[in-house]
């Protein structure tokens, strides 16, 4: 398994998508379109072209992980992903325009361009039902919270958990991602507890990297719940960030996170969240 850094916004350890080594390779991930010059540049030096990825694994169709996926699927790649992703996949408008709410004129610097798909491209996964792929067998796990379309993917010893497993960048912590607008701590939870039943080995989150398995989900459940004990004590901003801010002990890998994943983003998912469930 291959990590492959795509340096968004020009910045390391912020976006991965990963290479399986299979009879017919596997990526999981794309990435956004910004950033799939540099995704061909780094399969190029692993030996490989666009062509040669046949198959690509998405956890969400969030941009971030998926923007890219139509040039695979223009090269006749299947694009594998959670059933409510599908129809944004083959007709992305709505993911834009939703995407355009929140991002605004910064939507096209960051991601780039996003476009449809054709139907017979995309391979909708079940849950916990393994899929064989040329003799590589990948376990789609469905996990709420992050998203309601969200899967996780379990391939040998790596669980890739796109933003449901969190995200942890270099010894940085284990944060949950919030932004809108599918957040729910509740069901988050739940699909904690079903990651942890499978115990593997390597715990892969999309932001960033591949991490042994030592209390990662605990980890992420205890920072899940002082996110819920802090929306329910405050909807301010600035405490927001005053209590993010906590968990930190390096500048540097703090402001990685903040490239990776927004704090306005996540305060505004939590907010809806506690508006919508806890209010």
């Amino acid at each position: 398994m291959e990590i492959i850094d795509l340096n968004f916004q020009n910045t390391p350890h912020t976006i991965a998508s990963f290479l399986i080594d299979a009879v017919e390779p596997i990526l999981v991930e794309t990435g956004p379109d910004s950033t799939f010059k540099n995704l061909i540049i780094k399969l190029k030096a692993l030996g490989l072209n666009q062509q040669d990825i046949k198959h690509v694994l998405i956890t969400h169709i969030h941009l971030d992980h998926s923007g890219a996926a139509w040039h695979f699927a223009q090269s006749k790649a299947k694009i594998y992903v959670h059933p409510k992703g599908k129809k944004h996949l083959i007709d992305p408008s709505h993911l834009v325009s939703s995407a355009q709410i929140v991002y605004k004129d910064k939507l096209k610097s960051l991601f780039g361009n996003v476009e449809p798909i054709n139907k017979d491209n995309v391979i909708e996964v079940d849950d916990e039902k393994e899929i064989n792929i040329c003799g590589t067998k990948v376990l789609p796990i469905y996990t709420k919270g992050h998203a309601n379309h969200h899967a996780c993917f379990l391939i040998n010893e790596y669980m890739f958990v796109g933003d449901a497993g969190g995200i942890r960048i270099l010894d940085g912590p284990i944060m949950p991602p919030t932004p809108p607008p599918d957040i729910n701590l509740k069901e988050w939870m739940l699909s904690i507890e079903k990651l942890k039943q499978y115990d593997a080995p390597f715990i892969c989150p999309t932001h960033f990297g591949c991490f042994t398995n030592f209390n990662h989900f605990d980890e992420l459940a205890s920072h899940i719940m002082q996110y819920k004990i802090f929306i329910q004590n405050s909807q301010d901003y600035n405490q927001f960030l005053k209590f993010i801010d906590t968990f930190f002990s390096d500048e540097q890998i703090r402001q990685l996170y903040k490239i990776a994943n927004p704090d306005e983003m996540n305060f505004e998912g939590l907010l809806r969240y506690f508006k919508s469930f806890e209010n």
